[in-house]
């Protein structure tokens, strides 16, 4: 109702995050590639379910072998897995919803390597040639991957650990890329959206709430 009242239809609508009200919570639309996804045939969405299932059955059987192979420990990504992973994070470009959520599940299904996903995480967070909207993507996608950390998924919750070794790191850079945007409105939708993650993860009591105060006084600090 909220959208429909302010100009978006039912099957067009802006799928930036946003706060219905100041201090309120924040609203993350889905992404309208999914409505559109809705229209196939049921031919052609079954032919297409059966393509991305036999690709990722051959991808998983070649993770396999190579593990084997290579006699990989229990809690190595290897070398097949993090080019896959690399994949579905150099795809997270801005907030498109359906490449965030790929991404999310390949991480949570590869938890038993949690300290390198999250590193190839950081790495493209951290990068200097990434965009201000391409980094909040993958903000995005930690969040998505800490919702799921609680998961009844074998070392899920490696993951949240994992991240939270990480968080200065992130959100430092996140300070330093926002202080070096020089329209202000771009800064201001910037600020709100990172001070947005922050507080979703106080509701869900991700960390202790006195260190995600203290991210966020830093993230905001002159």
């Amino acid at each position: 109702l909220y959208s429909l009242l302010n100009g978006d239809t039912k099957s067009k609508w802006h799928e930036q995050m946003f706060f219905m009200y100041d201090s309120g919570p924040v609203w993350i639309p889905p992404s309208t590639k999914h409505r559109r996804i809705g229209h196939l045939s049921d031919e052609d969405d079954r032919h297409s379910n059966d393509d991305q299932a036999t690709d990722v059955s051959s991808s998983e059987a070649e993770e396999e072998a190579e593990r084997r192979q290579d006699a990989l420990p229990r809690d190595a990504l290897g070398a097949r897995a993090r080019e896959r992973l690399e994949r579905r994070i150099r795809r997270v470009q801005g907030l498109e919803r359906g490449a965030i959520a790929d991404a999310m599940m390949f991480a949570i299904d590869h938890a038993h390597a949690a300290d390198e996903v999250v590193d190839v995480i950081c790495r493209a967070i951290l990068d200097p040639e990434a965009l201000p909207l391409d980094r909040l993507g993958k903000l995005l996608l930690v969040s998505d991957i800490l919702h799921n950390s609680s998961a009844q998924v074998a070392n899920a919750w490696r993951l949240r650990q994992a991240f939270e070794l990480r968080l200065s790191e992130i959100f430092g850079e996140l300070a330093r890329v926002f202080r070096a945007i020089d329209a202000r409105l771009r800064a201001e939708s910037f600020r709100r959206q990172v001070l947005g993650v922050l507080a979703v993860w106080q509701a869900w009591m991700m960390f202790p709430e006195d260190r995600l105060q203290s991210l966020a006084a830093g993230f905001t600090k002159l």
